[in-house]
């Protein structure tokens, strides 16, 4: 059982203009709003895939009810502990001249102090040693790491496994802690605000990912956009290689990323299925506008497109 955790769930607006002029006034050619937050994008995902996750997390005020209630209406089921506040609205400036795009977003409502561990005993009646709890995604004001460690911790105890996918900062205090997710899946900025170095080529990335993995984390997986993604595990290493493609819109790519590699591995348990549904349901997200993120059938007519190769350092191919 897949189950994503939305610490910070959001109400994206994507704003698409043809050329982005800071300071200067932009013509919008459209606007778009979706419930959004990288656990709740992850479970929309798996849906397309043909997996029902269950979605958890915190949901504020009255638009974090209507996100329940939009996810429910798709057909994933939720549990979700509600707290006081608004839900934050992220902004997505969208540049169609260049397929770029320009985020902000709002930090979310402050948690009270029991929220957390109401979480947490949510949670340790739904965790069992076939589990994959998918933490992504920021985390609210006060914004301590722990929440992340103490699910972690958790899910060990009770023989599940965890998928950590945030940013440099967190998975530092994360690690730092003791504790170790499962699975890290980091982009080629967040493996470098956790390196504290620039992380470009794929050398570079997999020299970074071999260097976490030898504090403790079993598998770590970085993507590289258009170069495709790094993955080093106990018994391999992997080059993955994406099609190349007229990208829309990157937003939502990562957690498409994660959501096609977490329903690969229960379903096949194979890394090698397992990172050509990443890397199709990550690409298959850069054809679609905004946040629609993508479509189940066009992630199927992409999967035969990705080559996935084991590697060694020597042999590795930009």
């Amino acid at each position: 059982m897949i189950i994503t955790v939305a610490l910070n769930p959001a109400v994206d607006q994507t704003v698409e203009v043809d050329h982005f002029a800071p300071g200067d006034t932009n013509r919008v050619i459209s606007i778009r709003w979706d419930i959004g937050g990288k656990g709740i994008n992850v479970a929309r995902v798996l849906k397309e895939l043909g997996y029902e996750a269950l979605a958890t997390g915190f949901a504020p005020g009255p638009q974090g009810r209507m996100i329940e209630d939009q996810l429910a209406d798709s057909g994933i089921g939720c549990d979700f502990v509600y707290v006081p506040g608004d839900t934050r609205t992220n902004i997505t400036i969208l540049e169609r001249s260049t397929h770029t795009h320009t985020q902000l977003a709002l930090s979310g409502p402050t948690l009270p102090a029991d929220a957390p561990s109401q979480l947490l005993d949510r949670l340790k009646r739904r965790v069992r040693n076939d589990t994959w709890l998918a933490l992504a995604g920021s985390i609210p004001p006060p914004g301590n790491p722990q929440v992340y460690v103490d699910l972690i911790a958790m899910a060990a105890e009770r023989g599940g496994r965890t998928a950590l996918d945030a940013d440099g900062p967190v998975v530092e205090a994360v690690l730092h802690s003791g504790v170790r997710p499962t699975l890290l899946k980091l982009n080629r900025l967040e493996i470098s605000r956790l390196l504290h170095r620039e992380v470009q080529t794929a050398e570079e990335v997999l020299a970074g990912a071999r260097a976490i993995h030898a504090r403790g984390v079993p598998y770590v997986v970085v993507t590289m956009s258009k170069e495709g993604a790094i993955a080093v595990t106990p018994d391999a290493e992997y080059r993955v290689h994406v099609p190349p493609v007229e990208i829309v819109s990157a937003v939502g790519a990562g957690d498409a990323f994660l959501s096609g590699l977490l329903c690969g591995l229960v379903r096949e348990g194979d890394w090698t299925a397992a990172l050509a549904l990443a890397a199709a349901a990550s690409t298959a997200a850069c054809l679609t506008p905004g946040t629609v993120l993508c479509a189940g059938p066009e992630v199927e007519r992409l999967r035969p497109l990705v080559a996935v190769e084991r590697i060694r350092e020597h042999s590795l191919a930009r």
